[in-house]
């Protein structure tokens, strides 16, 4: 049951991730058409043409983060394994 459920927190995590880079990337692009910034300049075409690519790099440039913000709970720990007692 800890399992399943610390793989639902890492698919919402990554969900999250993934939403609020769709929402950077198409903000990103409203806000800066048009307009001389030298980033947008230099990136802009590049973002308008792979709106996937950019949208994955950003979604595990997040993901990342927020691993390194707030760690995964339980990580690394294997139920059952406190109460082991080796056969003699």
């Amino acid at each position: 049951m800890e399992l399943k459920q610390a793989g639902g927190d890492q698919m919402a995590r990554l969900a999250v991730c993934v939403v609020v880079s769709v929402a950077v990337v198409y903000a990103a692009e409203k806000l800066c058409e048009g307009k001389s910034y030298p980033l947008w300049e230099k990136y802009g075409p590049w973002l308008k043409d792979n709106k996937v690519q950019a949208i994955a790099i950003a979604a595990a440039v997040l993901y990342g983060a927020s691993l390194a913000l707030w760690p995964q709970e339980g990580k690394g720990e294997v139920p059952g394994e406190e109460e082991f007692t080796p056969c003699v």
